[in-house]
């Protein structure tokens, strides 16, 4: 087992500026997430496409292939 060394100089656990910036956005944004609304706004669906549009578009290259692995 080691020996305690009581003669290591003590680091000040003082943020830097940089962190404490950081720390500053990310409080931010967790405080306007927060006070977002509860409530999902609705919006609407995209129609669904028929089983025209399928038989007008192009079938891709290689559709038809069959890959096993």
């Amino acid at each position: 087992m080691s020996a305690i060394r009581p003669d290591l100089p003590s680091i000040p656990l003082t943020p830097s500026p940089a962190r404490a910036s950081r720390s500053d956005f990310f409080k931010a944004a967790l405080d306007a997430v927060q006070s977002a609304p509860a409530e999902p706004s609705l919006r609407a669906a995209a129609p669904r496409p028929t089983p025209a549009t399928f038989e007008d578009r192009p079938t891709r290259p290689g559709a038809l292939l069959d890959i096993r692995v």
